[in-house]
């Protein structure tokens, strides 16, 4: 069969644009992979660092120590993986520009974790997840101020039952006594500390892997903690092997894993919807609640995960349909 040199072009043109197709739905499917792996993430982070409330109660040293601790032990954790893992290949070097970056989100986590952990001992575990977590709400402010982002009007109904699911949830833990509003105002302070230092993960995730950015990130925070807890007076330094230990673990499942699988996830997710996923946290004090203390949920409670879940799922519809 004789082909003509028009028809040689028309060939290598259709080639051609089944080549750009090919590429454009790779591109897509990697994509979606690269989003639903990081969804995945953020819900292990966010069971990790649910845990939290747990381990400062029972630490050794005062709960902004044992935040600076979290910290410190993490720091070089995260430093030697950063060199020993994939990112070994990244040769972005931090400017100048970016060291102020970190610093500032080390002292935004610090103040989150010194505010979260001393409302530990003033109001319950439960109310303190609960107003800790509406960062989601915070981060669509903060995101319209640094960003100009206009939260979708879509999301105006889910985010009404999203707090009513909260309400109910802590409506079984409701108190007026002067203590537990101290440590209530103590908790919702976090949400903004915490909506901040997400805002600067994501900056800084699109220049650098995050176990580098949460090593040095970490150092910070840590600082940060240990100036905190010296001017409280605190009790700095565990006595026991019992008191490292746990004190080893908490790094490890609160700063390690879920920090910085947070940090690593908000690359590939809108801000929005990752930390959409921060409400789940609540649901995972509770359910540790039950298995480690026997703590039964009232049905109030249950109605209001029920509603919460619901609220985070028709987000999370309407936010992908955006992209």
């Amino acid at each position: 069969m004789h082909f003509t040199r028009n028809n040689t072009t028309a060939y290598s043109n259709y080639l051609g644009i089944m080549n750009i197709q090919h590429g454009f739905i790779k591109k897509k499917n990697t994509l979606k992979i690269q989003k639903t792996k990081a969804i995945i993430y953020v819900i292990f982070a966010v069971c990790c660092l649910a845990l939290g409330g747990v381990f400062v109660r029972l630490s050794e040293a005062g709960p902004i120590a044992t935040g600076g601790f979290r910290s410190l032990i993490a720091a070089p954790i995260l430093f030697l993986l950063s060199i020993l893992g994939q990112h070994r290949s990244s040769k972005a070097k931090l400017s100048l520009r970016d060291h102020a970056i970190i610093a500032a989100g080390g002292f935004l986590l610090a103040a989150d974790l010194c505010l979260w952990n001393v409302s530990f001992f003033y109001t319950t575990l439960a109310e303190s997840n609960l107003l800790a977590n509406l960062v989601p709400f915070i981060v669509a402010i903060y995101g319209w101020v640094f960003y100009r982002t206009v939260p979708d009007k879509r999301l105006a109904i889910p985010a009404l039952f999203a707090l009513g699911g909260l309400a109910l949830l802590a409506l079984a833990n409701a108190h007026l006594n002067p203590t537990h509003v101290f440590g209530d105002v103590l908790a919702l302070s976090t949400a903004f500390f915490y909506a901040g230092f997400l805002v600067v993960a994501k900056e800084l995730r699109e220049r650098y892997p995050a176990m580098h950015i949460m090593s040095i990130l970490s150092l910070w925070c840590a600082s940060g903690c240990f100036a905190a807890a010296l001017l409280r007076g605190e009790k700095l330094i565990p006595q026991t092997w019992r008191g490292w230990l746990l004190l080893v673990i908490l790094a490890i499942t609160s700063q390690i894993l879920g920090q910085t699988l947070m940090a690593h996830a908000v690359r590939f997710l809108p801000l929005q919807l990752a930390s959409l996923f921060v409400l789940l946290q609540p649901i995972a004090a509770a359910l540790y609640a039950y298995i480690l203390f026997k703590e039964k949920l009232a049905l109030p409670q249950i109605i209001g995960i029920i509603i919460l879940l619901g609220a985070i799922y028709r987000s999370k519809t309407i936010l992908e349909s955006e992209s």
